[in-house]
């Protein structure tokens, strides 16, 4: 069991969302980088899948797939995961990275993390609790 709950604590704490950048056009003047994330991403072990969209001026993540193992963790507490918002309130903080908040179900906790946005297909994302216990993954689109 503990194993279970570490392997979901790791999925889940690190998930992330897709992002594009705006360019602006010659006729108009520069604006900000506005983060684009719309899509869905698996995550290494493809145990969770989450559909990423704007909530507000942020960026958000809610599970939409899960497999039979992650799921019957997270009921354990008496919870479905499907349709758990996960990624909360991420802002933009440096050209490809944004941080926020991770909500991690089977620990009904909510932890720091940092999303990079390596290639138009791959995210890594940092989950960290007290600042000192983090743990690094990475993330493929969903086409």
């Amino acid at each position: 069991m503990r194993t279970t709950v570490s392997r979901l604590l790791a999925c889940v704490a690190l998930t992330l969302l897709p992002v594009g950048f705006a360019v602006p056009s010659t006729a108009e003047p520069a604006r900000a980088i506005v983060p684009s994330w719309t899509g869905v991403w698996r995550n290494t072990n493809n145990t969770v899948h989450i559909k990423a969209a704007p909530c507000g001026t942020n960026m958000c993540a809610t599970v939409v797939w899960a497999d039979d193992k992650t799921k019957a963790a997270v009921a354990a507490r008496n919870r479905d995961i499907i349709g758990m918002q996960l990624l909360r309130d991420f802002r933009q903080s440096a050209p490809s990275e944004w941080k926020g908040s991770v909500y991690v179900p089977d620990r009904d906790m909510t932890v720091s993390g940092t999303i990079t946005l390596l290639n138009r297909d791959t995210l890594k994302t940092v989950g960290c609790f007290l600042g000192v216990f983090c743990q690094t993954r990475h993330w493929t689109r969903i086409p």
